[in-house]
């Protein structure tokens, strides 16, 4: 059947009308999504150990919200996301402060900033490569800390052979036919030698340890021999009965003895006990100490010689001759100087 005029107009006009609807719709549709897009969002910022809440078109960059929010950037500083990311599907931005340190390596020293957390990443962020005998101040687990100063010592060692002189000894032979302070060369002393593998350990160039590996002798020391003098050297002592040579002088204990029974009792027959007339000028000593025969010059008394012995003259004693027994009594006890003299 066909349809008349009227009617296929009205089905046009209704066609029409639903497009218009369709597509204010459509439109509708685009700027809720549109505005939805473009309205703001809080994003946190997380920087110095504080929360920092701002509001920010998701199509900003992350760098533009940190302005926005007062947060300066410091050369080193860490930023997650990257500065140059959008922060769309993002709600938190991470600001990791650098810490100032000083490292120290090779010979130089530098200061640089660096997130660490720890030694260990600062050496890697500059691309020190370590050996492993290398040391690290403080140690590679070492948090950082504000002016910290990380300083790498470079070790190094190597083996070397080399010969090491042996010094020889010199030894000391006693000759009493020699003045004291003189001395006399009887055999010459020889150096020895010694070959050494050594390990030599370096820090930064500097050499700290020598370990010897092994050691062999090329040539043995010997030994140097002197002859050293023990006897006194010769002095002269002036005096009213003349000039005399002498050795040595001794500080001691004198009496007095005269020849008769009343000193020697039984045994004063007039001579010594080794033989001499019992006159002045002779000594009794102990043997020990002064030989008998010798030659002095007692302080106070004179010449004498060492001719005579007594059971009470022990040590550093002398017991001096006179003629009588008031001349005896008259020395009584003294402190002498006695001098030995030269034969």
């Amino acid at each position: 059947m066909t349809s008349s005029p009227c009617y296929r107009q009205e089905r046009a006009s209704v066609f029409v009308e639903r497009r218009r609807e369709i597509a204010l719709v459509s439109c509708c549709v685009v700027l809720l999504v549109t505005g939805l897009a473009g309205a703001a969002r809080e994003i946190r910022i997380i920087v110095d150990n504080e929360v920092i809440a701002v509001a920010a078109a998701p199509a900003l960059r992350v760098g533009d919200v940190l302005k926005q929010a007062g947060v300066e950037l410091q050369d080193g500083d860490k930023v997650t996301p990257q500065i140059s990311e959008r922060v769309r599907g993002r709600g938190v931005i991470t600001v990791t402060r650098a810490v100032p340190v000083e490292l120290t390596v090779d010979g130089s020293k530098v200061g640089l900033r660096s997130t660490g957390p720890m030694v260990k990443h600062v050496l890697a962020e500059s691309g020190i490569l370590l050996r492993p005998e290398d040391k690290v101040s403080p140690g590679m687990e070492a948090g950082l800390t504000p002016g910290m100063n990380i300083k790498v010592t470079r070790v190094t060692s190597e083996v070397v052979v080399r010969q090491v002189r042996i010094p020889y000894r010199t030894e000391e032979r006693p000759d009493s036919g020699m003045d004291r302070g003189e001395s006399k060369v009887i055999k010459q002393g020889i150096e020895g030698l010694r070959e050494e593998e050594v390990r030599v350990t370096y820090e930064d160039g500097r050499v700290v340890n020598e370990t010897v590996l092994s050691s062999r002798v090329l040539r043995e020391a010997v030994s140097r021999v002197v002859r050293v003098g023990t006897r006194n050297p010769i002095r002269t002592l002036l005096t009213s009965r003349g000039t005399f040579r002498y050795r040595e002088v001794k500080t001691m204990t004198a009496t007095a003895y005269e020849p008769g029974p009343t000193s020697c009792g039984k045994w004063a027959d007039g001579y010594t006990a080794i033989g001499l007339k019992a006159v002045p000028g002779i000594a009794a000593v102990d043997p020990k100490v002064i030989p008998l025969r010798t030659k002095l010059y007692v302080e106070g008394y004179g010449p004498a010689i060492a001719g005579d012995v007594g059971g009470a003259i022990k040590g550093n004693r002398i017991d001096l001759l006179f003629e009588t027994v008031e001349e005896a009594l008259r020395y009584g006890r003294r402190k002498v100087k006695v001098y030995i003299l030269e034969p």
